[in-house]
């Protein structure tokens, strides 16, 4: 399994068709991610590897398919990802779940709903400054970032960036505070030309306290204002709004592969 290095990642944009997410058009403009494949020579299958997550596309009967399947953790230093594939291409689920040694789970996702928003201001206002006593609101920045880094409740806030000037740079949150811990934030996970997808997590023993609903108030009230740090990126006026509905029925399928080396008690830890 090696690399693909071209410059030009829109190449490969064909392999992908079917897969609206975010992660996939944070790579091919050439933001995040990176992608392997079996031969460069003719490719008919490659997985594309961004944080926690791998998406998988190309001709799922191919050799390249199987190829990528058995020696997925050959070519990344990871214990465990969500694989995600087009819905209507059910084969990428034989394949994955063919391959016993990367011990795959199949996980359920809820429908993605996509509409335009008025957000009402004052409302986002009132959510942003209920943070209860003793708690405070503060911008991502150096410090947190290395904290949400080192704990694996928070680490998807920032794992998707190559570092911490990378994040600094083109990302940006906000994070609840409770004696100078790190407990609960909302923060860019991907960013793209036109859009950024937002990922908000509590620490287990801070949740119920409304601490997300501040934090994700906050930084829907940075991006409606136009106040956002991500800075040599392209973004609209005007938002389209993309929210996690408790619905199934989605387009995409998610499929839990866990390297041999993890414990499989880890396989619902890091599943949704």
């Amino acid at each position: 399994m090696k690399r693909y290095e071209k410059s030009d990642r829109s190449e490969l944009a064909y392999l992908f068709q079917g897969i609206d997410d975010s992660m996939v058009i944070a790579y091919l403009q050439g933001y995040m991610g990176e992608v392997f494949i079996k031969t460069s020579d003719e490719i008919n299958a490659a997985v594309l590897v961004s944080g926690e997550y791998s998406v998988w596309g190309g001709d799922s009967s191919s050799a390249d398919a199987d190829y990528l399947a058995e020696h997925f953790f050959d070519g990344i230093s990871k214990e465990s990802s969500i694989a995600i594939f087009a819905g209507n291409n059910p084969d990428w689920e034989r394949v994955l779940l063919r391959h016993k040694e990367n011990h795959p789970v199949p996980v359920p996702r809820f429908h993605i709903a996509q509409r335009d928003y008025d957000f009402d201001i004052e409302q986002l206002t009132q959510y942003q400054n209920a943070l209860p006593a003793g708690f405070a609101l503060q911008p991502f920045d150096e410090t947190i970032y290395h904290a949400a880094m080192s704990e694996e409740w928070s680490k998807e806030f920032c794992e998707t960036f190559d570092s911490e000037e990378d994040y600094l740079k083109r990302g940006f949150g906000f994070a609840a505070m409770h004696n100078g811990m790190f407990v609960s934030g909302a923060s860019t996970m991907t960013v793209y030309d036109g859009g950024a997808e937002i990922q908000v997590a509590t620490r287990e023993d801070y949740k119920q306290k409304g601490l997300a609903l501040s934090c994700a108030a906050a930084i829907v009230l940075a991006v409606a204002s136009g106040h956002i740090g991500m800075q040599q990126m392209k973004y609209p006026k005007r938002w389209l709004s993309s929210w996690g509905m408790s619905t199934r029925g989605n387009t995409l399928q998610y499929i839990c592969v866990v390297n041999a080396l993890t414990p499989l008690i880890n396989h619902c830890r890091i599943c949704p």
